[in-house]
């Protein structure tokens, strides 16, 4: 008897043992990329409408670094589903000490699954890897909303309800491609819309995530329209972000992938700054803000207005935002520049309309 007793001890201890080095390895904050601490600052800069070349884009950076004071961590490119990358753009990222994020958008997903975009698939993969420097990878964001060709409302069979499977399974086919070709570089980042439209059970975003090893970060795409639209209504960061934050933060870093305020109907400045007040209390796993700074459906810039500028200047200026980066490339790297011939517009519909 007492040998069982030990042996029941022995079989306890370890596996206590063995539940706290799993959870150590799972941390949220031990994902590639992810800060010991804090939240690195990045934004999607657009200053003029439309793509024009490489180097507007880099002018509309600089100049939104010159703005708000200080280098962002994370710059934010978006890719349509055929174009190539990564590009000089990313290359001249990681030379400035920036992070890139790749935001790839898909297609049908039944195409995907059948196999006949592989070779592209295949190769994109060998263009990162051969890239050298880590790259965030968010391909089919905001899968639960019904504006994407390869979201889940226009992917579900007739008289079915089979788009979010067919999702999960598109992922895990891109991912196995990449890892298949060394392409562990890529830090795949699983981004869904902060709420699911339509609003039924089968589309709520629980049912697009691809599993814990298919995914590096969480990330949540929401926006404060505030009263700029008949359905909308002044929302608060937190609002936004809360709910898919509560299902993910214990598992995954989680990143605002996507954010941005209006003006009308409050206060665009206490917005951000409730932003930095409220992050490293109440939602310390979000290891990564992406502002969307453009001026789309509204004014979503930082400068907007005077008040807002200053306020999003604190924000960047906070030494919990101020997050060294380490995308650098390895001193043996000779990835080829790869060279653009056209670049795919940023396809957004926000949701509700």
């Amino acid at each position: 008897m007492r040998r069982v007793l030990v042996a029941l001890v022995f079989i306890v201890v370890m596996a206590g043992t063995d539940a706290a080095s799993q959870a150590a390895r799972t941390h949220p904050r031990s994902a590639l990329l992810a800060p010991a601490k804090g939240t690195l600052l990045g934004a999607y800069v657009d200053n003029t409408g439309h793509w024009v070349n490489d180097a507007t884009a880099e002018a509309g950076v600089a100049s939104f670094e010159r703005a708000i004071g200080r280098t962002l961590s994370i710059d934010h490119h978006y890719y349509g589903w055929t174009d190539s990358f990564p590009t000089a753009l990313e290359r001249w990222d990681v030379a400035h000490g920036r992070i890139p994020m790749i935001s790839w958008s898909g297609t049908g997903l039944d195409s995907i699954l059948s196999g006949r975009y592989d070779a592209m698939i295949r190769q994109r993969a060998e263009d990162v890897r051969a890239f050298g420097a880590p790259v965030f990878l968010r391909w089919g964001w905001e899968m639960n909303g019904n504006w994407s060709s390869d979201d889940g409302s226009h992917n579900n069979d007739p008289g079915t309800t089979d788009g979010p499977k067919k999702y999960v399974a598109a992922w895990r086919h891109i991912h196995d491609i990449f890892t298949a070709a060394g392409a562990t570089n890529a830090v795949w980042v699983w981004s869904p819309n902060g709420t699911d439209v339509p609003d039924a059970p089968w589309n709520h975003w629980t049912h697009y995530y691809p599993g814990d090893a298919y995914v590096d970060w969480v990330g949540i795409d929401g926006y404060n329209w505030g009263t700029s639209r008949p359905w909308s209504s002044w929302t608060s960061f937190a609002r936004l972000v809360e709910p898919i934050y509560a299902d993910y933060a214990s598992r995954k870093p989680v990143m605002i992938a996507e954010t941005g305020s209006a003006e009308h109907g409050g206060s665009k400045a206490a917005w951000f700054d409730s932003i930095r007040k409220i992050l490293p209390k109440r939602f310390p796993a979000i290891g990564a803000l992406v502002y969307f700074e453009a001026n789309k459906e509204v004014d979503w810039t930082v400068h907007s207005s005077a008040s807002a500028l200053a306020s999003f200047r604190a924000l960047a200026e906070d030494p919990y935002f101020v997050q060294p980066t380490t995308a650098r490339f390895p001193r043996h790297n000779h990835a080829r520049r790869h060279s653009r011939s056209a670049r795919a517009g940023h396809p957004r519909t926000l949701g509700i309309q």
